[in-house]
Order: structure tokens, then sequence, then C-alpha cells
């Protein structure tokens, strides 16, 4: 499953909400930090981590060399057991140079693990358009503002807008593949007022609690609180990280039903060799750390 996390104009936390559900998710995970405007988790969660040139402008150089899947898994960085991260680019120069047509080919075929996307905000200043068109599920995240609120608005219209003009295929995004998440419910607008003015644009899929301390530690490397799992932030993303990944399931179950499609030979060899391919790039590797905490 690839899903893709992106904002309006603003900055209500995507990068942080897609840390935090990468952190979370019940599966496998991968989360690719492809936000054009630069990476930041390396300097944040990271805490500034000697990365030895892994992530997402590595892909770029090493996939002309060994091909797009393996040059995914030889720059990634571990965050946890059986979560994953490709760090994203420094500069918008950098990721001028990124195929995002070709990324998200890469994506879509990766097999026994869940992807999420860090997209930053959309329309963005390079075309990350095929990321959002390839994904099964966009995720449009808000703040309980009027003005992140309509931001989120024009955004949802933007990505229901794409057909499916780029290469990766004539994909449409359908109505139930776009959703939002709002942080901060409360502050000022409830949950409630939040989720009427959504629902025709991006049908609210749940919140993320507000949680600075625990934000700070995602975002900056802060101190981690005790019992980080349990924090405000983590428990709600825990939830909806949950509620993303069984729906994603569901879907997958009706769509296979629906084309009478078993698992195929090939699909099982893809998935042993996507197996192969991280465990062997990533078994050596040192997880990154929140706060120091693991």
């Amino acid at each position: 499953m690839l899903t893709v996390l992106t904002s309006g104009k603003g900055a209500p936390g995507v990068t942080t909400v897609a840390l935090g559900l990468a952190l979370a998710w019940p599966t496998p995970v991968l989360l690719v930090e492809a936000d054009p405007a630069g990476g930041t988790i390396r300097h944040g969660y990271g805490q500034g981590a000697d990365l030895s040139g892994r992530g997402l402008l590595g892909w770029h150089v090493a996939a002309r060399r060994i091909g797009a899947r393996e040059a995914i898994w030889a720059n990634t960085v571990r965050l946890q057991d059986e979560r994953w991260l490709v760090p994203g680019v420094d500069t918008p120069a950098q990721a001028a140079s990124i195929d995002y047509t070709a990324l998200a080919a890469t994506l879509t075929g990766l097999v026994g693990v869940d992807v999420l996307v860090d997209a930053g905000r959309i329309p963005g200043p390079a075309g990350i358009d095929p990321l959002v068109a390839a994904a099964d599920k966009t995720v449009v995240v808000l703040r309980s503002t009027l003005a992140s609120v309509h931001a989120a608005q024009a955004a949802a219209n933007h990505i229901a807008d794409l057909t499916g003009s780029t290469s990766v295929g004539a994909i449409r995004v359908e109505a139930d593949s776009l959703a939002s998440v709002v942080v901060g419910a409360g502050r000022p607008y409830p949950l409630g007022d939040v989720r009427a003015a959504m629902t025709h644009a991006a049908p609210l899929a749940g919140e993320v609690a507000w949680d600075p301390t625990t934000s700070a530690a995602l975002s900056d490397g802060g101190p981690a609180p005790r019992r980080f799992d349990a924090t405000p932030l983590m428990r709600s993303a825990s939830r909806l990280a949950g509620l993303l990944a069984s729906r994603s399931k569901e879907q997958d179950s009706l769509a296979r039903t629906t084309a009478r499609q078993p698992v195929s030979r090939h699909h099982e060899r893809a998935e042993n060799d996507d197996h192969r391919l991280r465990h062997r790039a990533t078994s050596s590797q040192e997880p990154a750390t929140v706060g120091g905490a693991r």
C-alpha cells in the first residue's frame, strides 16, 4: 500500500504526522521523505546522524547502476525494527533532479511492506503529482484553524482534479482514496466543525493529538518523554495508523475478490526479493533514536 501525506500552504505538521504514523504502523513500513522543499528528519528525529549518503538523492544516483528497487533499500536507514526511512534531499535544487514518476513506479512495485510518503505541500515546487496519482490513499494534513481548513480544501481539490496524465498509468483519484487528518482539534475549532468542513473535499479520517513535547522530540530531536509510546501524540498516531492500515487491507482484499486474482507466484517471488534486499541493506544499521531513547 502506498499512502501519500501532504497539505495545503502553511505548516500543519505533515512530517511530524508521517513520522509518528511510521513509528506506530502495525506492519512493516517504509517512510519516504519526498518533500521537494527538503527533508528535515535527519536533523530532527535523527539528531544530525551521519547517514553515509543514504537518501532520496542517493537513490536517484544508484538507480542507474543497480536498478530502482534495489537502490531504494540501499538508501534506507532503520528507524526501529521493521520501520525504515529514505531521508529526503537537502535542498529544493536537489529535488529538481529527482524523477518523481520513476519514484512512484518504484514504490508501488514494493511488496511485503507498506509505504508512507511525506510529499510536503501541494501544489509544490517540484512535480510530485505522480506520487499522488499513484497513491492508494492520499491524506491531507491540516490544523483546526479557518486558514488551514481553507488551504486543505484547496489542496484536496487539486488532488481530486488529478487524472492519469502521468506515465505511472491511467490512474484516476477515487473518492475513497482521499482523506484528511486534523492536528490539534479544538485549537480553536472543534473536531465536528472541521469534519463538516472537510466532508465534501477530503473526509476526515481521524485526528492527531496536540502534544508539543512529543512533537518536538519528533521534529526537532528534543528530549523524548517517558513512556514515549503512551504520549497523547503517539497514542493518537497508533489509532490512526491502525485505521489506515486496516482500511487498506480491506480495499486490497475487496479488489482481489472482485478481480478473483489469487496471489501469484510472481507476487510471492517479488515479496521474497524485497525482503532479501531490505535485510541485506539494513541488517548492519543501528536505528536512529528519539531524544536518546530507543
